[in-house]
């Protein structure tokens, strides 16, 4: 049986479970779930699933859904999707998302189920072999570029050994360590440096802050590494990654792609931090703190843990406008009396609003109190309401 490939069934049915058992029975060694969280549970114990099938509609996680889980974090893991005729339109809307090899429409007739499998199984083997190969010729073009790195710049190459060295962990902790090319993207980001002037690059190791055209010049730095992986092949999706540090999202990219750069944005934001002389607690507050949701909620927890860093949790209080500091957060809309809303909740509180709202006092009755959110770094000194 050693050289049977295994295949990972899911189904909510047992009943289906044991018939695709006994079909497989013979030339494959078969793994069953029920559902999709156990099915990626025994896949991070498991390292020889060759192909998974899976049922279309289950409780919790649909078989479109665990797919393109299983795309992301086992990549050549083939994946076959198994739905009853009715499901075909969500079948084939899902073939995209979770990059399914091939679907079969209950019930299915032995013969085909096997073949399938079959085919399947051999799709992963060559899978395997390219991606042997391709790891070994790119290992050898990328560390001739690291190489350069190191010889222009030691204390850049060491710092992209760090962000490297966090996004490694990042991955790890989030059971991503099958996905490569984050990072190779998470080194190659920083290939750029080789284009920075000696002086920018001491001041960034220093932690020293940047003039606006030096800080010009680092935003520019993945460009410049996307023009210097330009000729190497197979790094579609590494380059993709690196302009995704810079530009917009694509909204047609992989799923890989901006799960990569959420996590190296993540790594590379809490090393600059740090390397001000920042705490990770502080550093790890800013990041959370950006707008626009820059940053991966679940890379920055990953970081957390990584780091050892416990939340210290917000305190949500009511006061009197004249009590509000800057730096505290509205918990709630700030309303006129007549409910006008003057203020958005979640709205961080600057010198400019206080003013806004001194402003909106003179003209407006504002319903008080109101509700912020004070930082755990403001609630050790906020005097309570007398």
């Amino acid at each position: 049986m050693a050289d049977h490939p295994s295949v990972l069934l899911v189904d909510d049915d047992e009943a289906v479970l044991d018939t695709l058992t006994l079909q497989l029975r013979g030339d494959f060694r078969t793994h069953t779930a029920m559902n999709g969280r156990d099915a990626l549970a025994l896949l991070a114990t498991q390292d020889d699933i060759a192909v998974i099938v899976s049922d279309m509609l289950m409780p919790d996680m649909s078989g479109a859904q665990l797919l393109g889980e299983m795309r992301l974090r086992h990549p050549d893991t083939t994946r076959v999707l198994l739905t009853a005729q009715a499901d075909v339109s969500h079948a084939i809307a899902a073939i995209n998302d979770g990059g399914v090899y091939r679907f079969l429409t209950k019930p299915c007739p032995t013969g085909e189920l096997r073949t399938t499998v079959g085919d399947a199984a051999e799709h992963h083997r060559i899978a395997v072999a390219e991606r042997a190969v391709l790891d070994k010729t790119l290992r050898a073009s990328l560390q001739a570029l690291f190489g350069c790195l190191e010889l222009a710049n030691p204390a850049a190459f060491a710092r992209a050994g760090r962000i490297r060295e966090l996004v490694t962990a990042i991955c790890h902790d989030l059971g991503l360590d099958n996905l490569w090319e984050i990072e190779v993207a998470a080194m190659c980001s920083q290939l750029g440096a080789v284009a920075l002037p000696p002086a920018v690059l001491e001041k960034m190791d220093a932690g020293i802050p940047l003039a606006p055209h030096e800080q010009r010049m680092v935003d520019a730095m993945p460009d410049v590494a996307v023009r210097l992986l330009a000729d190497v092949p197979n790094l579609d999706d590494v380059i993709a990654i690196i302009r995704g540090l810079t530009s917009p999202p694509d909204p047609d990219a992989p799923p890989l792609v901006p799960l990569a750069v959420g996590v190296i944005r993540a790594a590379r934001d809490f090393e600059n931090h740090t390397a001000r002389g920042v705490s990770g607690e502080a550093a790890l507050r800013a990041l959370e703190q950006q707008p626009d949701a820059r940053h991966r909620p679940d890379a920055l927890a990953a970081l957390r843990r990584i780091k050892g860093i416990t939340a210290i949790p917000d305190t949500v209080r009511a006061m009197a406008l004249a009590e509000l500091e800057v730096g505290m957060r509205m918990a709630e809309n700030v309303t006129a009396a007549n409910g006008l809303v003057l203020i958005g909740r979640g709205t961080r509180v600057t010198d400019l609003l206080l003013e806004r709202l001194m402003n909106f006092r003179h003209i407006a009755q504002i319903a008080e109190p109101v509700l912020a959110v004070i930082p755990a770094d403001l609630a050790s000194h906020w005097r309570q309401p007398s």
